[in-house]
């Protein structure tokens, strides 16, 4: 019973969750709604987990929510590295751009007339 309760109140983390980021992610959002609706009914109906996993094949019910659990981790895992990819490209990108437009301002100083007088000045 005290299991049922902590899950149930992390499912509803999961849930609150969801609902907040559904504005930026509707797909995200409506997927962990769904798992979290499956969780509460599976925590609460734990030998339901058992009928469905021996539907598919699996011996008990505890394995087909870790299974499900390990799909869904890797799942997460590569849609963070893709993000994570695509960071990094953007990052290159902005940092290329900027040293290109930092040189081109460099060379135009270097030739403009007032730069040179300036130049010497400061020497």
């Amino acid at each position: 019973m005290i299991a049922q309760i902590v899950l149930s109140l992390l499912l509803g983390i999961v849930l609150v969750y969801a609902w907040v980021e559904y504005r930026r992610s509707p797909i995200v959002a409506a997927l962990s709604w769904g798992v979290g609706l499956a969780g509460f009914y599976f925590v609460w109906m734990p030998s339901h987990a058992t009928l469905v996993a021996e539907f598919f094949g699996i011996g008990r019910g505890a394995d087909l929510v870790l299974y499900l659990w390990v799909c869904i981790s890797l799942i997460v895992l590569l849609n963070l590295h893709l993000k994570l990819r695509t960071q990094h490209e953007l990052i290159t990108a902005l940092a290329r751009s900027i040293a290109l437009a930092n040189a081109a301002w460099s060379a135009d100083q270097k030739h403009s007339p007032g730069a040179t007088a300036s130049l010497e000045e400061n020497r």
